[in-house]
């Protein structure tokens, strides 16, 4: 047995008040692909730190062997072999049901409920858990394909995924290192609409999750038409959209939506005084919107070859319950980050909808 892989999880100014909040309310995280060490100590770690109750889905004989060999203790982690559940059948028929109202019955449900992600789900639905992390075993296209079934709002099917990330070096050069993005995984060219729904449900998940009031920058290569002749009027009219929302919605002293703007103005108080007005109180976007899926994808990878910097994500928004997607790539860090995330948002989402109050089909 390695007795000497059990290090202890790292946390930063941006994880730990979410790791202490979790400690307070401690929330019941269900991963999909359980048959992974790095899952399998995310998951202990979870428990070493009293902050959720993690359940592993997976054959149980191989997590077991997997812990065993690389020395994490399994104490109260909980593993689940969907295929041997006896909730299947109960979770066929929710499942049935959920098919007819998205007028898809002619598949075979039963073979989908046993898919982790779908069990996962399912969970969720009869409250057997509060949020889901998915994608260490399982490509993006496949998790987005089976989030589309549990989505809110039938009439909106684009879904749109937010990414954190955590840069101490902009901390200390612009005041603020934590920034929320979006969307850099799901829509190559969003509509006004997207555009400007994803940069209101963007700002009030991190208005939960940072305490605090938020600058959100809807961006472009361009600064209030310094370039006329780059089409931003697509970015304008979300901008236009956006705030009449948040005025709407009755949050202008919380959220502050500006644009179309250029990223360095966005993020510095020194470009942003050139290109935009000086401003004393203005404070550094926390909040990053971007027009294209190129932009947000290019961007996101390249800040992600920095040593330093801490990616969490992606969070998928839109759906019934807290679901994340990780990638296979992704560090035991980065996994125990997103889980802290998504089981904060199962914190809001149990205030927003106390038990038998949550929307379901």
């Amino acid at each position: 047995m390695n007795t000497t892989a059990m290090l202890e999880p790292s946390v930063n100014t941006f994880t730990e008040p979410l790791l202490e909040n979790l400690r307070k309310h401690p929330k019941r995280l269900v991963f999909t692909g359980g048959e992974d060490a790095r899952i399998i100590r995310v998951a202990s770690w979870l428990v070493q730190e009293m902050a959720a109750a993690p359940i592993l889905l997976g054959r149980r004989d191989i997590i077991r062997r997997i812990a065993e060999q690389n020395g994490i203790p399994l104490d109260f982690v909980r593993i689940i072999e969907p295929a041997k559940s006896p909730d299947v059948p109960v979770f066929c028929e929710r499942l049935t049901r959920i098919q007819k109202i998205i007028g898809n019955d002619e598949i075979d449900v039963c073979s989908l409920v046993v898919q982790h992600i779908h069990f996962a789900a399912m969970m969720t639905l009869y409250g057997q858990a509060d949020s889901v992390i998915a994608g260490n075993s399982l490509g993006t296209a496949a998790i987005v394909r089976a989030a589309m079934r549990y989505r809110h709002d039938f009439q909106h099917p684009k879904l749109f995924g937010i990414n954190i990330l955590h840069i101490p070096e902009f901390a200390v050069r612009y005041g603020q290192g934590t920034y929320f993005t979006a969307d850099s995984i799901l829509t190559p060219v969003p509509t006004v609409e997207q555009l400007a729904h994803s940069a209101v449900e963007t700002s009030k998940f991190a208005r939960h999750l940072l305490g605090h009031t938020i600058q959100t920058s809807m961006l472009s290569a361009s600064t209030l038409g310094s370039k006329p002749d780059l089409p931003a009027n697509r970015v304008q009219a979300a901008v236009a959209l956006a705030q009449a929302q948040i005025q709407q919605e009755g949050l202008t002293t919380e959220i502050a939506i500006e644009g179309e703007i250029q990223i360095d103005a966005a993020i510095s108080h020194d470009a942003y005084s050139m290109r935009v007005k000086p401003s004393s109180i203005r404070r550094p976007s926390n909040v990053l919107i971007f027009p294209t899926l190129d932009a947000a994808d290019i961007t996101t990878r390249l800040l992600n070859l920095m040593g330093s910097v801490h990616s969490y994500g992606h969070i998928l928004s839109g759906i019934l319950f807290p679901l994340a997607m990780v990638t296979r790539l992704a560090t035991e860090e980065q996994i125990y980050g997103t889980a802290l995330i998504v089981g904060n948002e199962a914190i809001k989402y149990h205030h927003l909808y106390p038990e038998g109050t949550a929307p379901v089909y």
